[in-house]
């Protein structure tokens, strides 16, 4: 007998965490973006744009263009994302848009699979008007998440890169501090067992399997726990214990 997709374990599995797990990144995200929005004005690049869940914060801009890379999409999602699109590109360092022409660059969570991170801050800085703005967030505290995924950067790190090509840097935010980071990573590991719980071997498969299903019982305790500490760390400025960084730097 066939099973149904949507009712097979595994599915249940991913619906039960995407309703009960309060997603910490999301809601970090969301904070200081509400924050930033009015302040992005003019012609905008979002870098790695997606199916741009990012693009109403750049409400008040009047144009916001976008890059994604062919090879990171199924053909189901291309299709999907295609039409929302203005550039396809390989990667970030070499973008097709003029030199001194954009006011901002945006780039949400890429930095981290940009092979050399110097030639696309170099790039960026091309396409940038004086006075242009860069936006990025990044990885810091979290697992590998992708077979390209290749740095964490530090905020010295970043700071670094920006100034060593042309830009100003602003003093880089955290994503909350040691709780959050905590919080984001215990997520990530409910998230990724089922894969992880695959390739073990028959006596782990069973020892592993009873504490994870104890805290998939406890999940939204767990979630409430991540409320309380999104609502205490969220404006947290020390940027040594975090699972994100969000960096802004002005072109010189």
């Amino acid at each position: 007998m066939n099973i149904p997709m949507n009712l097979r374990p595994a599915h249940l599995l991913y619906e039960y965490l995407q309703l009960t797990q309060f997603d910490i990144h999301k809601a970090m995200m969301k904070h200081k973006l509400d924050r930033i929005s009015p302040t992005l004005r003019g012609r905008w690049l979002d870098i790695g744009a997606g199916d741009q869940p990012y693009k109403k914060y750049f409400a008040k801009a009047d144009e916001y263009l976008t890059t994604n890379t062919q090879r990171h999409y199924s053909l189901q999602e291309f299709e999907k994302v295609d039409p929302l699109t203005t550039f396809w590109i390989e990667d970030g360092k070499a973008l097709p848009v003029p030199d001194n022409s954009l006011d901002g660059v945006a780039c949400f969570q890429v930095l981290s699979v940009i092979d050399q991170p110097a030639a696309f801050f170099g790039e960026i800085q091309r396409v940038l008007k004086p006075g242009g703005q860069l936006l990025l967030t990044t990885d810091f505290l979290y697992p590998v998440w992708s077979s390209e995924d290749r740095y964490r950067h530090t905020a010295f790190g970043l700071a670094q890169l920006a100034e060593l090509n042309g830009f100003t840097a602003c003093p880089a935010e955290s994503f909350g501090g040691f709780g959050s980071a905590i919080y984001a990573l215990f997520m990530r590991y409910m998230r990724s067992f089922p894969e992880i719980w695959k390739s073990k071997k028959i006596m782990a498969k069973i020892l592993s399997a009873v504490p994870y299903l104890l805290m998939v019982m406890l999940l939204p305790l767990i979630s409430l726990k991540g409320i309380i500490i999104f609502q205490i760390e969220k404006n947290n400025s020390n940027t040594d214990f975090t699972f994100n960084l969000l960096f802004t730097a002005v072109k010189k």
